[in-house]
C-alpha cells in the first residue's frame, strides 16, 4: 500500500480506517449482515456493501445462509473465514524456543519446538526464520497469505522491536524485529512475553473491557496490563517490570544496583528460584518458607491493586502449580489487605498464553482493532 496516500483526511485513508472497522466487527460478531454491519459501526450502507465485496473478493468472508426477512428479500448473512490468513507466532527463551502457525482465531495447523544452541540474538532469531519458513512450507501455506508472525521475549521492547533488560539472554538494545524482518517477507511484530500473555488471555476468554492485570510467576516476574482490550505499555514500554518491586526495604542488598543485567530484587528473592525446598528441610520449614513466598506475594498484588484498581488478575506461570493450592493460599494471605478485591483466577491457557498472545498482536497490528460493544 502506498504510505504516501494514507495522510490525515484523505479518501485513502477513510477508505482504510472503514475496513478495518468491518474486519473488527466481523471479528466479534459470528454470523452478521451488511445491514447490521452499517447500523453498528455507523458507516453508510453503500460503503459497507462495496467493504464487504472487496473481502469476499479476497477470500476474508464465507456466506452464512439467509437472515430473517423484514418484509423484502432476506438479507444474506456473512461471517469471518477463519482460515482467510495465516500467522506465525514464536516464543523464546533461554531452554527452548516455539513456533507455531495459527488462523485467524488461533486454531493451531503446526508448531515445532526446539532449543536453539546459538550464542547471539541475531544468529537466534535467523535460525528460528528459517525454521518457521520451513514449517509453513510443510504446511503448503502461500507465503502471501501469511498476515504476519509475532514473537514473545523476555525483557523490555520498545516500538522498533528492539529488546533491552532481558537478563534471561544477556540483551541489551538487541534488535530482534529487524533481524527477523530481514528473513522474512511478512510483517513482524516483537513484544514482551508477559504483556502478550495478559493479551492472550483475554483474548481467549473475550474479556476486552474493563482493567486487567496478567501477572506471571517464574523465574523471572512480570505483568501485562489491560485497559479495556488494549495493552499499556508505559512511556519507557516497561510497564509491568513488577519483578523490581520492593515488597521488604530490609532485605536490599548494598550492590543491588551494581550489575546491569541483574532480576529485580522481587523476582530475585521471591521467583522460582527462590522456591528450592530443600529435602534436608523438615516439612515445617519448608512449608514457612512457602508461606513467606506467599506473603510478600500478598503485598505485591495490594500495591498493584491500588495502584490500577482492576476488576480481573490473572496468574500465569510456574510457580502457580508447584505451590498446591496457590489461589486459596493468596487469597487467604490477602484477606483483610484490600479494601476491593478483584477477581482472580489462574489462567487455563498454561504456557499456550503467549503464543495466542503473538497471534492476538499480529491481528491487532493488521487490523488497527478497535473493539466495540456489540
Amino acid at each position: 500500500m502506498n504510505n504516501k496516500n494514507n495522510v490525515l483526511g484523505t479518501p485513502n485513508l477513510l477508505r482504510l480506517v472503514n475496513r478495518n472497522s468491518i474486519l473488527s466487527l466481523l471479528e466479534q460478531i459470528d454470523v452478521t449482515s451488511r445491514a447490521e454491519l452499517s447500523s453498528i459501526s455507523g458507516i453508510s450502507p453503500p460503503t459497507v456493501s462495496a467493504i464487504v465485496k472487496e473481502l469476499f473478493t479476497e477470500g476474508w468472508l464465507h456466506k452464512a445462509g439467509d437472515g430473517v426477512s423484514q418484509g423484502g428479500k432476506p438479507p444474506q448473512l456473512i461471517k469471518l473465514n477463519p482460515d482467510a490468513r495465516y500467522i506465525g507466532a514464536i516464543q523464546m527463551n533461554q531452554d527452548k524456543i516455539r513456533i507455531r502457525i495459527t488462523n485467524l482465531v488461533g486454531k493451531v495447523y503446526a508448531e515445532e519446538q526446539y532449543k536453539s544452541h546459538k550464542d547471539d540474538g541475531q544468529s537466534m532469531s535467523i535460525e528460528t526464520a528459517d525454521r518457521l519458513m520451513k514449517l509453513i512450507s510443510a504446511q503448503q501455506i502461500d507465503p502471501e497469505l501469511m498476515l504476519g508472525v509475532g514473537i514473545a521475549v523476555p525483557g523490555v521492547v520498545n516500538a522498533q522491536g528492539i529488546v533491552s533488560n532481558a537478563p534471561e539472554f544477556g540483551w541489551s538494545r538487541e534488535p530482534i524485529k529487524q533481524y527477523f524482518l530481514k528473513h522474512l517477507q511478512f510483517p513482524v511484530v516483537v513484544e514482551n512475553d508477559v504483556k502478550l500473555a495478559a493479551m492472550g488471555d483475554a483474548w481467549k476468554r473475550k474479556s476486552l473491557s474493563g482493567v486487567s492485570v496478567y501477572i506471571h510467576l517464574d523465574r523471572g516476574i512480570g505483568a501485562g496490563i489491560l485497559i479495556d482490550g488494549k495493552l499499556y505499555r508505559g512511556s519507557n514500554f516497561a510497564a509491568g517490570e513488577i519483578g523490581n518491586l520492593i515488597v521488604d526495604p530490609c532485605q536490599i542488598p548494598a550492590n543491588l544496583f551494581e550489575k546491569s543485567d541483574r532480576l529485580g530484587f522481587f523476582e530475585a528473592h521471591y521467583g522460582s528460584t527462590a522456591l528450592s525446598l530443600s529435602s534436608e528441610n523438615s516439612n515445617e520449614e519448608n512449608n514457612r518458607h512457602e508461606d513467606s513466598i506467599i506473603k510478600h506475594f500478598a503485598y505485591a498484588i495490594v500495591n498493584v491493586a491500588a495502584l490500577l484498581d482492576p476488576d480481573t488478575i490473572v496468574f500465569g506461570g510456574i510457580m502457580t502449580s508447584r505451590i498446591d493450592n496457590f489461589l486459596g493460599k493468596l487469597l487467604n494471605a490477602l484477606s483483610g489487605l484490600l479494601t476491593l478485591t478483584p477477581k482472580m483466577y489462574i489462567t487455563p491457557l498454561g504456557d499456550d498464553a503467549c503464543l495466542f498472545g503473538a497471534t492476538r498482536a499480529v491481528i491487532e497490528n493488521k487490523v488497527q482493532v478497535t473493539w466495540t460493544t456489540v
